[in-house]
């Protein structure tokens, strides 16, 4: 997981933003802070049928809840443990 490497290089008390489209993270994310004894600080889903565009840079909403490629993209806030 991406997360975890983040999270070593990162200092006690730090606070990690996780932007991510898969559903799992909605337990994955929780789980991982309760096991390793980080705080989750923040837990929402930013938006649902969000279209990526070829520029990363950008993200659209696409009204159209049949485009076979939106997403919901969900944003989480991740507090290192003090070491």
């Amino acid at each position: 997981m991406m997360l975890h490497r983040v999270i070593r290089k990162a200092d006690g008390g730090e606070v990690i933003e996780i932007l991510a489209t898969d559903p799992a993270t909605t337990r994955d994310i929780p789980n991982f802070c309760r096991h390793l004894g980080h705080e989750l600080v923040g837990q929402e889903t930013l938006a649902e049928n969000v279209s990526l565009d070829a520029d990363p840079d950008e993200i659209t909403i696409d009204s159209d809840e049949d485009t076979p490629a939106s997403v919901t993209l969900y944003r989480y806030l991740v507090k290192k443990k003090m070491a």
